[in-house]
């Protein structure tokens, strides 16, 4: 089901590149995202709420894969049910809440259009301002992932080559004992 982009993944990180984000607290867009909501301060609490939510998703979409009007009905309702998952493309809620938990300022996302069609990307990725002090667990949780990790004038963008392999950077899986998540401090697989 998941369409696959191809992409090198590549974690190459100038801490001394990025600067700060002067619009964190914009109320109406920004020149980077007209649509832009200030996500910062988000809870591990929350952000843990929102990677199951959004896991919990993915697999319902993967479960009816062959069936297009169960799919279609299945995006439809995260429109019409109050969710959390609502506000973004499909796939990128759980990574925009759990950077916001380790301290970053989400700026804007994409799922690459790799579920619903053409988007502004063609690679699922969300563009963050980070603390360079805070952002050694992100790298962390991206190494356990195989995400991508790269500067972007100023920020940090965190992509993959999938929807749902941006989603496990920050997925808790506590069967799993061989790696620690370093956002939410326990097993991740």
């Amino acid at each position: 089901m998941w369409n696959r982009v191809d992409v090198e993944i590549i974690r190459d990180v100038s801490l001394d590149a990025i600067g700060p984000f002067e619009n964190a607290d914009a109320e109406d867009g920004i020149m980077l995202n007209h649509a832009y909501v200030d996500m910062r301060g988000y809870s591990l609490a929350d952000a843990e709420a929102v990677v199951r939510e959004e896991a919990d998703f993915l697999r319902d979409l993967e479960a009816v894969e062959d069936d297009e009007d169960e799919v279609e009905a299945i995006l439809d309702s995260l429109v019409s049910d109050f969710s959390e998952l609502g506000g973004f493309d499909v796939g990128t809620a759980g990574t925009i809440y759990a950077l916001s938990a380790a301290g970053a300022a989400p700026i804007t996302s994409c799922n690459g259009g790799l579920l619903d069609g053409s988007h502004s990307s063609d690679v699922p990725h969300v563009l963050f301002s980070i603390d360079p002090l805070k952002f050694a667990p992100i790298l962390k949780a991206a190494e356990i992932a195989d995400v991508g990790l790269l500067n972007n004038d100023g920020h940090v963008e965190i992509f993959a080559t999938t929807i749902p392999h941006c989603q496990t950077a920050f997925k808790r899986d506590p069967l799993s004992a061989s790696k620690r998540d370093p956002l939410f401090g326990y097993d991740a697989g």
